[in-house]
C-alpha cells in the first residue's frame, strides 16, 4: 500500500507536467478524456516539436546571421532546400521519436524502475553520485549502439547508412539531428538500387551513386551537395512494409537512457530533461562549429564521424573513443589536412 502511494507520486507529477504543457497550449476538450498515457506522449510530442523548432532556429540565426562568416563560412552555410528537406522529415517523425520517453514514463509511474521522486530522499551527494553514474551508462551504451549500428553490416544498410547521406560542413545544419533516421523511415527503399535521383547537370543518377559521384570528385569551389540534388519523392514505389521500419536508429541510441533506469536510481525529473536536452545537444553535434571544450564530444569531433566512419562514436564525451581507440581530434586533423594542402 505505501509502495502504490509512493508510485502515485510519479503520476501526479506526470500530469503536473501534461497540465502545464497542453493546457497552455490546447483546449482542455482535446486532451482531458484522453487515457492518461496518450496524454502524456501528447505532451512530449508538442515539447519536443517545440524544443526542435525553437533550438534548431534560435542556432541558426545566430551562426548564420548574427555570426555570419565568424563561425562558419558562408560558402559552407547549408542550403534553405536541405534545412527545409531536413525539418520535414524530421516532423514525420517526431510522433515516432517521443514514443520513447512516453514509455519510459509508463514504466517508472508503475515502479519498474529504480527512478525516485525528489532529492530529498537521497541527498545531494547521493543524488550527484548516482546522476554521474548514469551518464556513465548512457555514455558507455550509447558509444557501443553506435558502432554497432556501424560494424553490423544489416544494421548500417538497413537503419544508419541514411544518416552518412550529407557528410560534407555545407549540408549539415543544426535541423539535421534527427533527419537522417527519419529519411530512412520514410523512404524505405532508399538503397544502392534506389530510384530516388539526384539531377546533376549531365543527367539524373540515383541517390548513392549521385553522392558518390559528388565525394569523389575535388569538392574545392563546388557547390553543396544540396543544391545538386532534388529529390524526385514521387519515384518512390513506397511498400507498407517500410512503415514498420520508423526510424528506430535515432530511438535505439536513446535506449541506454532507459537502461540506465533499472540498473541505477535516477532523479525522475533529471532523467526527463535530458532525454529533450538531447534534442539541443543534436542541434549542437551537427553545427560544425568546434567548440574545443575537452573532454567533450563537440561538433568538431562529429563532423569528423561524418566523413570517416570509424571514429567518434562517442555522445557527450571523448572518454569511450580515448579508450578503445577510435578517437580522433579535429586539431590533428586540421594539421593532416594542412600538411597535404603544402
Amino acid at each position: 500500500m505505501e509502495g502504490d502511494k509512493y508510485l502515485q507520486e510519479f503520476l501526479v507529477e506526470t500530469s503536473m507536467f501534461n497540465s502545464i504543457v497542453l493546457g497552455h497550449l490546447l483546449p482542455s476538450s482535446w486532451w482531458v478524456t484522453l487515457p492518461h498515457f496518450l496524454q502524456t506522449w501528447l505532451r512530449n510530442y508538442i515539447a519536443g516539436t517545440l524544443l526542435y523548432f525553437i533550438s534548431g532556429f534560435l542556432w541558426c540565426f545566430y551562426i548564420y546571421y548574427l555570426k555570419r562568416n565568424v563561425y562558419v563560412p558562408k560558402d559552407t552555410i547549408p542550403s534553405n532546400r536541405a534545412m527545409l528537406l531536413q525539418i520535414y522529415v524530421a516532423m514525420k517523425a517526431m510522433p515516432w521519436y517521443t514514443l520513447l520517453p512516453t514509455v519510459s514514463e509508463y514504466m517508472i509511474e508503475n515502479g519498474w524502475t529504480k527512478c525516485f521522486s525528489s532529492i530529498s530522499e537521497i541527498g545531494w551527494f547521493a543524488y550527484i553520485i548516482y546522476f554521474l553514474i548514469y551518464l556513465v551508462i548512457v555514455e558507455f551504451g550509447i558509444y557501443w549502439m553506435h558502432r554497432e549500428l556501424h560494424d553490423i553490416k544489416p544494421l548500417y544498410k538497413y537503419l544508419h547508412a541514411t544518416h552518412h547521406i550529407y557528410n560534407k560542413q555545407n549540408t549539415l545544419s543544426p535541423f539535421a539531428g534527427k533527419f537522417y533516421n527519419a529519411l530512412k523511415f520514410l523512404y524505405p527503399n532508399l538503397t544502392s538500387s534506389c530510384n530516388i535521383s539526384c539531377h546533376f547537370p549531365s543527367g539524373s543518377l540515383p541517390v548513392y551513386k549521385c553522392y558518390q559521384t559528388w565525394h569523389n570528385r575535388d569538392n574545392e569551389g563546388m557547390p553543396s551537395l544540396a543544391n545538386y540534388c532534388h529529390f524526385t519523392l514521387l519515384q518512390v514505389k513506397k511498400k507498407k512494409k517500410g512503415l514498420a521500419f520508423h526510424p528506430i536508429d535515432g530511438i535505439l541510441q536513446a535506449v541506454p537512457h532507459v537502461i540506465a533506469l533499472f540498473l541505477v536510481p535516477t532523479h525522475f525529473r533529471s532523467h526527463v530533461a535530458l532525454l529533450f536536452i538531447e534534442a539541443i545537444w543534436t542541434a549542437n553535434i551537427h553545427d560544425c562549429i568546434h567548440a574545443n571544450l575537452w573532454p567533450v564530444m563537440g561538433a568538431g569531433y562529429h563532423t569528423i564521424h561524418h566523413t570517416t566512419y570509424k571514429h567518434n562514436y562517442g555522445h557527450y564525451t571523448i572518454w569511450m573513443d580515448w579508450m578503445l581507440g577510435t578517437l580522433r581530434d579535429p586539431e590533428d586533423d586540421s594539421c593532416q589536412r594542412a600538411q597535404k594542402v603544402r
